[in-house]
């Protein structure tokens, strides 16, 4: 049965992004908040590896896409104190979170539009290149994906980690009869996204012409059933367990907008996610890192 605090975060309003962007998360106090504990619990399901590209000379210039709470572009800095390191986002970081080291910068806006005006992101500019999760707001994977390619340095890297929209049950994809989540990808196609980008990023990466590229794939359970076989993935479990069918719902009613489906339908799905996304024992999402290096 849905409890009271879900039907509240569902429905209650929400704030978006500032700048005429496509994604369909929020951007308030809420969503900051599950982002920074996200972040948290993909770090320990990693083992404290946030980053898989193999940097072997101290970079000058790092660009994090879509840095959203702040929390990945401030350990680039950290942990680069030499180079630039550029945080961008549709909003503005909140001010709140964290301490900003002196080499970091957060910048406001579409980084493709930023490639066109701004000499900073010049072609060749960038040694290291990092997205999380924008599976919810891109609408052209391969021009992004080129895009990023020519902001490299020969030798740079990229590296984009994105969950795929698709779960399964003991080993098994079980996801294909959920009525909301085929509604979703039709809604998606309609807008010209695709919400299985991790399992095609290497395909993108390739179309670029970005070379030695690799793919690591982790288990991320709804739940903490696997604890006992990978204790790494408690937090990550216990969030997306807790987070993601209210989160869901808000995806369901942005995605499906102007796209005839009436109020009460989108209601009815709505009720399906936060059934279909609950805790269960052998249920689980997959989660992609892939890196490709500029010849």
């Amino acid at each position: 049965m849905e409890t009271t605090d879900q039907s509240d975060m569902r429905n209650r309003d929400r704030t978006y992004h500032l700048v005429d962007a496509l994604y369909t998360v929020t951007n308030d106090e809420t969503e900051y908040a599950r982002l920074e504990d996200q972040a948290a619990g993909l770090a320990e399901m990693m083992d404290n590896r946030l980053i898989h590209a193999p940097l072997q000379q101290p970079p000058l210039q790092l660009i994090d896409v879509g840095c959203g709470s702040g929390t990945v572009t401030r350990h680039l800095a950290s942990r680069y104190p030499t180079a630039r390191v550029y945080g961008i986002d549709l909003s503005p970081v909140p001010t709140n979170i964290g301490h900003n080291p002196p080499n970091v910068e957060f910048l406001v806006g579409d980084v493709r539009q930023m490639l066109k005006k701004d000499a900073r992101f010049a072609p060749g500019s960038t040694d290291f290149i990092f997205s999380r999760m924008l599976t919810l707001g891109m609408a052209d994977w391969p021009g992004y994906v080129r895009d990023m390619a020519s902001l490299l340095r020969p030798g740079g890297w990229v590296e984009m980690q994105e969950y795929p929209l698709d779960w399964f049950l003991h080993g098994s994809y079980c996801s294909a009869e959920w009525e909301w989540l085929q509604a979703l990808h039709g809604g998606a196609r309609e807008k010209g996204r695709d919400l299985r980008s991790g399992i095609n990023m290497q395909v993108y990466m390739e179309q670029a012409g970005l070379v030695d590229i690799s793919v690591k794939e982790y288990r991320v359970p709804m739940g903490t059933w696997l604890v006992g076989e990978r204790p790494e993935t408690k937090r990550i479990g216990e969030h997306a367990a807790r987070e993601y069918g209210v989160l869901f719902c808000q995806v369901v009613s942005k995605m499906l907008q102007g796209l005839g489906y009436t109020k009460e339908k989108i209601e009815e799905l709505q009720m399906m996610t936060l059934k279909d996304l609950a805790a269960q024992e052998g249920k689980e999402m997959r989660f992609y890192v892939t890196i490709g290096r500029k010849p």
